[in-house]
Parts: structure tokens; C-alpha cells; sequence
């Protein structure tokens, strides 16, 4: 199972959690695509969605996608762009904000994301967001929560989750690679060609 880990505003790879989580991920045996996305300091939608759409390629039922802050809205983007041969496996949104109005991050929230579509984008989707966060209030994380019916992971205490490690990232990320997925969307539909195509 592949995961793509997407780091935040003023974030890289080599920054916070990331390393840390890599090596984790790796020891578990997951492939890990974890692009350095271009001018982190003055994060712009586009640059940052085709940076992720070179790294990522198509997606398949054995990705998920974890975006933490503003990477969760450029996940939520490349889900949006990418070419999806099957549905991914899950998305995890950390401490992702719902909306910012601060003109650096305008282009991330600029057209409004279409959530009922978005929704089918991924087979399952979890939203960790801690409840002392002072960066990104964890209201955030329950209307994220609401439109994608996820599952909603909120600890007292992380914060804006900026540290060096924290294994409850870790073990939302594992326990939704471990869950199986019951049925791929649409799949309870009736086949109107079953009895054409044999």
C-alpha cells in the first residue's frame, strides 16, 4: 500500500513530524511518496497540485493521501485533479482548515471545493485535528468531519501538531490502511448490462 504524505505552509519533508512518520510508515512496510512541495513560504494551489500530480501519478484502491494544515487542502486538491484508475483507499486530513481568508492562502480556497463530489474521491476518510489547536480551530475538523462523513480523531492535546512525533498520527493512518473496505462506491447500483455482457 502506497501513502503520500503532503507537509503544510512553511513545511518540507525534512520538517516536523515528517521524517519521523516516514521512517514509521517505511518499517511497516508501506511505499511513501512524500513530495517537497515549491515555495513553501508563499504556498500557491497550482504550483503545488502539479507538483503533486508529478509525484503522485494515478492513484489506485492502495493509496491514502494524508495532507497535515494546508497540505490537507492541497490533498483535498490533487484528489480533485488527479486521474484516479479506482477509488484510493482513504484520505487523512490533519489539522486541515476548512477555510483561511488571509490573502497568502487565497488561491487554496478562492473556488469552493465540490464536497458532495469530493466524497467519492476516497473510499474512506478520517479527520485528526487536536482540541487545544491554536492555529486551526478544531470546529474546522467537525465540519470536514460532517460533509465527508468521516471519522473524527480529536485528542486534548497536539496542538497544531508541529512536533517531532506523534504516534497517534501514526495509528490513524495504519488503522484505516488495515480496515477493509466493504464495498466500492456505487457498487450496491444495479448493473443495467448484466444480461447484454457476458
Amino acid at each position: 500500500m502506497r501513502i503520500i504524505l503532503v507537509h503544510g505552509y512553511k513545511a518540507s519533508p525534512k520538517t516536523n513530524f515528517w521524517p519521523w512518520l516516514e521512517r514509521e510508515l517505511k518499517d511497516r512496510r508501506f511505499e511513501v511518496v512524500m513530495p517537497e512541495l515549491p515555495t513553501p513560504e508563499t504556498p500557491d494551489r497550482d504550483a503545488w497540485t502539479k507538483a503533486l500530480l508529478e509525484a503522485v501519478g494515478h492513484l489506485s484502491d492502495q493509496d491514502i493521501v494524508v495532507g497535515h494544515s494546508l497540505g490537507g487542502a492541497a490533498a483535498l486538491r490533487l484528489l480533485e485533479a488527479v486521474e484516479a484508475r479506482t477509488t484510493p483507499h482513504a484520505c487523512v486530513l490533519i489539522s486541515t482548515p476548512w477555510m483561511i481568508k488571509d490573502d497568502r492562502f487565497r488561491s487554496f480556497f478562492l473556488t469552493e471545493l465540490d464536497h458532495d463530489v469530493l466524497m467519492w474521491r476516497a473510499s474512506k476518510f478520517v479527520v485528526v485535528h487536536a482540541k487545544d489547536d491554536t492555529v486551526i480551530p478544531v470546529a474546522h475538523a467537525d465540519r470536514y468531519a460532517q460533509v465527508f462523513h468521516a471519522k473524527l480523531i480529536t485528542p486534548e492535546v497536539g496542538g497544531h501538531f508541529d512536533g517531532p512525533e506523534y504516534p497517534e498520527l501514526l495509528k490513524a493512518i495504519v488503522d484505516v490502511a488495515e480496515e477493509p473496505i466493504i464495498y466500492a462506491p456505487g457498487m450496491s447500483l444495479a448493473d443495467e448490462y448484466a444480461d447484454i455482457i457476458k
